[in-house]
Order: structure tokens, then sequence, then C-alpha cells
């Protein structure tokens, strides 16, 4: 019991160690430019076109590697419907794996297309042609990913031989995830509990560090970043009392 406790402020301490070594480093380096009227190397116009070129090359290869898997995909999948017995098990494997990557990386494009948007809408009112259309390419990308994703969702369809629509309903979403294997279904599982674990313990907390640094650094409140990062932790909160509710009735 002693070894286990010693066991437990270890964890606490490393991790109080780890967050004061940041809020410290933070706190040094926002005192620093507030005592000496330092600016930032960057104005908030260069960090912002900096951002919106590494989204876009970003977006580039997220895209690229999507439709890349997803050829990959559809030859296994021509492969499988000819395979022995022997040879489908393993090319179902590495069909789906690839699936599961090619839907990893559409998503990323489509976050990757929607930050661009947003970083530069406001270049729509610029009056340099140059910047004028770059918004309206970003935007054409953000369709360009949902199309793509489109597809990768009908590829499954065909694989799965489901019928899931475009947009589903999270009533159909679990009937999809209940046909599943059952090692399939407790890697989503163990997974869905990681993402829970770590967004509620140390991601979410991590924000509210650096809104807090941020607003400290800007003077002024950060408030649409607290409470988009609220309604987040709220909604977990939330659905673990549904749980809870779920399991004790």
């Amino acid at each position: 019991m002693i070894k286990k406790r010693k066991g437990t402020f270890k964890r606490a301490g490393i991790r109080f160690l780890i967050g004061g070594s940041i809020g410290g480093l933070g706190g040094a380096l926002i005192g620093y430019f507030h005592a000496s009227n330092q600016k930032l190397p960057l104005s908030q116009k260069e960090l912002t076109e900096i951002i919106l070129v590494s989204l876009r090359i970003l977006f580039v290869l997220a895209f690229v590697l999507s439709i890349f898997y997803i050829v990959q995909v559809l030859q296994a999948y021509k492969a499988y419907q000819k395979s022995t017995d022997d040879e489908s098990e393993e090319l179902y494997r590495t069909m789906n794996k690839r699936h599961s990557y090619a839907v990893i990386c559409s998503g990323v494009s489509g976050i990757f297309a929607a930050l661009s948007v947003i970083l530069a809408y406001k270049l729509i009112f610029a009056d340099s042609y140059a910047e004028l259309y770059l918004p309206v390419l970003d935007f054409l990308a953000a369709i360009a990913s949902g199309i793509l994703q489109a597809y990768v969702l009908k590829v499954y369809n065909r694989i799965r031989n489901l019928n899931m629509p475009l947009v589903p309903t999270l009533k159909e979403l679990k009937n999809n995830i209940m046909q599943i294997d059952e090692a399939e279904m407790e890697a989503n599982y163990k997974i869905s509990f990681e993402i829970v674990m770590n967004l509620n313990g140390i991601i979410l907390p991590g924000i509210y560090l650096a809104l807090f640094l941020l607003s400290l650094f800007r003077q002024e409140v950060e408030l649409t970043g607290l409470i988009v990062a609220a309604v987040i932790h709220l909604y977990i909160m939330g659905m673990q009392f549904k749980m809870t509710k779920a399991y004790y009735k």
C-alpha cells in the first residue's frame, strides 16, 4: 500500500513538474518581452502567412496520400474477390488497413483545408489580385476534400458490403460498429477510451494553460477559445454522466 502511494505521488509530482516548467518558461518569456518592450520577431500578418503556407502544403500531402491509399484499397479489393481462402484473410486485413489510412488522411486534409479557409478569409478584401484568389483556392480545396471523403465512404460501403449514407445518423454508426469483428471492436473501444482520457486529463488542461498564457501576453481574455474548450470538456462530462446512468440503472 505504501509503495502504491509513493508511485501515485511520484506520477503526480512529475505532472506538476512538467506543468510548472511549461508555465514558468511561458511566464519568463512573457515577462521578458513585457519588461523590455521587445516585440516578437514576426508580425501577426507574417505569422498567419507562414501558417497558411504550411497548411496548404500539408493539405496537398494528406490529400495525395489519401488518394494513394484508396487506390491500394481498390487493387486489394479486386485481388480479394479472386483470392482463395488462404489468401483472403491477409488481403482483407490489408484492404481494411489501407482504407483506414485513407480515411485518416482525407479527414486530416479536410481539417487543413478548413483552417486555411478560416485564416485566409480576410484576404478576400485585399487589393491585390494575387492575394484575392488564394482564399478561393482554399475554399475549392475544402470542397475537394469533402468529395474525397464521400468517395472514401463509398469505397467503404463496397468493401464491407454496406449501405452507409453520406451523412449517417448516430444509430446507423452504432449499427455499423456492431457488424465489425470482435478484435476490431475491442481496438475501437480501447482507442476511444484513450482519446477521452487524454482529452480530459492532458489535452484540455494544456489548452487552458496555453490560453491563460496567451491572455497574459495579449492582455485580453481569449474568450472564444475558452468557450470552445469548456464546451468540449462539459460534453465529455455529460457523456460520462450518461454512461453512469445507463450502466447503473
